[in-house]
């Protein structure tokens, strides 16, 4: 079941501005994360924890911009940092920087593996790079992820994200679903896909093929657009770590979403394990366009121009966009906002749980620091396989209609997923509740 949600008159421009969309764009959206059906909701403007669509209807922002708006829309510390940059100094050089420097060293003091960082635009950039990587610096092929994750757009990865066919095999293994056409073959047979917090299948494949493996990627909390929020089990990315160190393989941590969202150092420094490499990118900068390739000397320096691994971009490491990174991370570094987000999760989190008992509702919330997800289970998930054993998922688009309706933005999902920032109040926390709270209830009369 794909999510949708039934528009009312309140949308009726954005209906108008998509209908001028599909014309010359398509289905009038740029890129899968920005439709959902019928049509997408046209944003106008966004400040703090708010936004306003097409027809000024305001909302409390649970999408975030996908993730990256850790500190709320246009933080003025940022965006002052950043027009003063641009004006003064330009954007882009294509040319080395004091600013990248600066941001390369910055990292290599707040996060635990990135003796060396490499700069690209976006999320996808880095995880591609990083494949790269694992296979130049291993000499090996065969990658590993785990269902439900998703590492980008490109096809060495873009396996079993929301594609459901049966259940693993008895070796714990799923086979390779394309999320996308024009996958080459080569691509299907060089990836292996395991459900999360499955030692025994990890165990079983490294003993099998471990010789063979360059990299094992994995989102080490899991906040993939079907999983929502779920953690680790105890254990195991320390055997992860474990098995790659003792055959080879590059360890590489997606912290995509994770990364300056959970902990300043990544959700590597919060779990006390350390991969070979880490992809960084969304709240690294607020919003604006770098993402981070973060890792080890002695894997990175098989990165061009030091090493054979093709490396380069126009506009790696620009001067605004580094600055809107530098100004982030000091914004970050005293700890309140991710006090603050923390408690606010937390909070949603609880009062959700509350809601579900009061109205009967078989739910739980998964929270993690200020990621918070809706499980319409009777039992805690721990991976792509459990959500589709255990969760009901027929809430999805009745959910993401009176959420609309009642001033909530979010992305119509099947596990629907709220990311809370550091200019939420708890004001608009109680508010939020007090949304949730008519939906279920209604729901419990029915």
């Amino acid at each position: 079941m794909t999510p949708t949600f039934s528009p009312s008159h309140r949308t009726a421009k954005s209906r108008a501005l998509w209908e001028r969309a599909r014309r010359v764009a398509p289905m009038g959206a740029q890129g899968e994360g920005k439709y959902y059906a019928p049509f997408p909701h046209f944003v106008s403007r966004a400040k703090g924890a708010y936004l306003w669509d097409a027809d000024d209807n305001r909302y409390i922002d649970y999408w975030n911009g996908a993730g990256p708006c850790i500190l709320g829309h246009v933080d003025e510390h940022v965006e002052s940092r950043v027009a003063d940059v641009v004006r003064t100094r330009g954007v882009v050089f294509c040319a080395p920087n004091e600013l990248e420097l600066e941001l390369c060293e910055t990292l290599a003091r707040v996060v635990p593996c990135a003796e060396m960082s490499a700069f690209l635009n976006a999320g996808s950039d880095v995880l591609y790079m990083a494949v790269r990587l694992a296979r130049a610096a291993t000499g090996r092929k065969l990658l590993v992820k785990f269902a439900g994750a998703y590492h980008g757009w490109h096809e060495d990865l873009l396996f079993n994200v929301s594609s459901y066919s049966h259940p693993a095999n008895n070796e714990g293994m799923y086979a390779p679903i394309p999320e996308s056409a024009g996958i080459a073959q080569e691509s299907i047979e060089s990836i292996r896909v395991l459900d999360f917090n499955d030692v025994g299948a990890i165990d079983r494949l490294f003993e099998a093929e471990g010789e063979r493996i360059a990299g094992v990627f994995v989102e080490p909390i899991m906040h993939g657009p079907l999983t929502g929020c779920i953690a680790p089990n105890p254990g195991f990315l320390a055997r992860l770590r474990e098995l790659c160190t003792r055959h080879g393989a590059l360890l590489i941590f997606d912290e995509i979403l994770t990364g300056f969202r959970h902990a300043l150092g990544g959700a590597q420094a919060l779990l006390a394990v350390t991969p070979d490499l880490a992809a960084f990118g969304k709240a690294i900068a607020n919003g604006h366009p770098i993402a981070a390739l973060c890792g080890k000397r002695g894997v990175m320096e098989h990165l061009a121009p030091a090493g054979r691994a093709f490396f380069s971009g126009t506009y790696n490491g620009n001067v605004a966009s580094a600055t809107a990174a530098l100004a982030t991370i000091e914004r970050l570094a005293d700890g309140d906002v991710f006090r603050r987000v923390w408690r606010l999760g937390e909070r949603l989190g609880k009062g959700l749980d509350e809601i579900f008992a009061r109205s009967g509702t078989i739910a739980r919330a998964s929270v993690y620091g200020s990621v918070v997800a809706i499980h319409h289970s009777d039992r805690t998930l721990h991976s792509f396989g459990d959500v589709w054993r255990f969760q009901d998922m027929s809430f999805a688009s009745d959910l993401a209609t009176h959420m609309f309706d009642n001033g909530l933005y979010a992305k119509p999902r099947r596990t629907q997923r709220l990311l809370v920032s550091g200019a939420h109040t708890e004001e608009d926390i109680d508010r939020t509740l007090d949304v949730f709270d008519r939906f279920y209830a209604r729901r419990a009369a029915a």
